[in-house]
């Protein structure tokens, strides 16, 4: 590979406390849908709590709100995948993951856009 940003060292430099709640899966048994539960998981992850742009490429993060706190729309970069719709805890505020844009093929990051559950509406099917 010609080219590969590793991004662990950024990860933990500004990580924070964050609990993951992976989306339920499950699977037809008889005829019937059981759902398997997933065992929370605690990371230590960047999670800006104000809207940006990013080019990870070009090293930037840009806020499109000049570093205004906003808790609706939040974006979170993890060296873990996981699906639209997990439930993530940041200071006691529950956000969803709405979208992803994977790095993977020359980067080990993942960036993820969460919402509040309030600015969801209780909708979460995501």
């Amino acid at each position: 590979m010609a080219f590969y940003l590793d991004m662990s060292s950024l990860i933990q430099m500004f990580g924070t406390n964050l609990m993951v709640h992976p989306k339920a899966t499950g699977d037809w048994v008889d005829g019937q849908w059981v759902e398997t539960e997933s065992e929370p998981v605690s990371l230590y992850e960047p999670f800006l709590t104000f809207s940006i742009t990013s080019s990870i490429l070009a090293g930037q993060l840009i806020s499109t709100e000049q570093g205004d706190d906003t808790e609706e729309t939040v974006a979170w970069f993890s060296e873990h995948d996981f699906p639209e719709g997990t439930l993530v805890e940041h200071n006691d505020v529950r956000y969803r993951v709405t979208g992803k844009q994977s790095y993977k093929d020359y980067s080990n990051v993942i960036q993820y856009e969460l919402k509040t559950e309030e600015a969801l509406n209780g909708n979460t099917d995501v």
